[in-house]
């Protein structure tokens, strides 16, 4: 298959040979990673051990007043099967 040529088509081929590569200037880079690495420091630290001692706090806490709340409940409501079985319209025999 031929194809034809023509000015216009020439035209356009002469403006796409004179195209230059964009580029950036010379220290362009070093001060992008001159910027990234001047991060503003964290209020807390994120290094695994501070992460790891702050969750089991966290969980040591939960459990300490879940325990509390779970004893408080018991003692002041008799909270057993049969009033966990009432309060949800349920039977418990008394066989277990």
């Amino acid at each position: 298959m031929k194809q034809k040529a023509t000015p216009l088509l020439d035209e356009h081929l002469l403006a796409v040979d004179k195209m230059k590569e964009a580029g950036t200037d010379d220290f362009f880079y070093t001060r992008l990673r001159a910027r990234m690495e001047k991060t503003p420091p964290l209020l807390f630290p994120l290094k695994p051990a501070w992460v790891i001692a702050t969750l089991s706090l966290l969980l040591l806490l939960n459990g300490f007043v879940l325990n509390r709340t779970i004893r408080k409940q018991q003692a002041g409501t008799g909270y057993n099967v049969e009033s966990f079985a009432k309060a949800y319209d349920q039977t418990v025999s008394s066989n277990y």
